[in-house]
């Protein structure tokens, strides 16, 4: 029985992996070549703009729980969502806003931590604590936006959208 288990955890951290083993379509990864009317040009990845910079990330607190979701919002990256937090002093918290140049990919984290004053009692319940996270950007937004919820049920990925 727990051979199977194994298998499986096996094959399911495998499979996104599958795709990026492979080799790349075109020499060195970065230029392609693109036919547009019998001329042939050279492209690079960024085409001379400057790849997109955060310039600031916040976490604020949402009084309803909502589905986890991503929207483009000008120049930001709204998040949305709901994690779980193990007694009534835990609070929702940015754990991490990483973009990643090569990848075109924003990497959002929100997590749970303990707020509590010294001597303070917790209400013994879980909580369902909303959130909306905004990553303002310069220079245009990321390609791919990844949400990861970290909570007492552990750690996941909630939401892979583009933008």
């Amino acid at each position: 029985m727990r051979r199977r288990t194994v298998l499986a955890g096996v094959a399911t951290f495998a499979l996104p992996l599958a795709g990026c083993l492979g080799g790349s379509e075109t020499p060195g990864g970065d230029a392609a070549t693109r036919t547009d009317g019998g001329d042939t040009m050279d492209e690079t990845e960024d085409a001379g703009r400057p790849a997109p910079t955060v310039r600031a990330a916040s976490l604020s607190a949402v009084d309803a729980c909502p589905e986890a979701r991503v929207r483009a919002d000008d120049d930001a990256v709204v998040c949305r969502g709901c994690v779980r937090g193990k007694n009534g002093c835990t609070v929702a918290v940015l754990d991490g806003a990483t973009y990643d140049a090569a990848a075109d990919e924003l990497r959002v984290v929100v997590a749970t931590e303990e707020d509590r004053e010294a001597g303070a009692m917790c209400t013994q319940a879980i909580v369902r604590l909303g959130y909306e996270v905004t990553v303002a950007f310069d220079d245009g937004l990321p390609g791919t936006v990844i949400l990861v919820e970290s909570d007492v049920d552990g750690s996941r990925e909630v939401v892979t959208a583009s933008l």
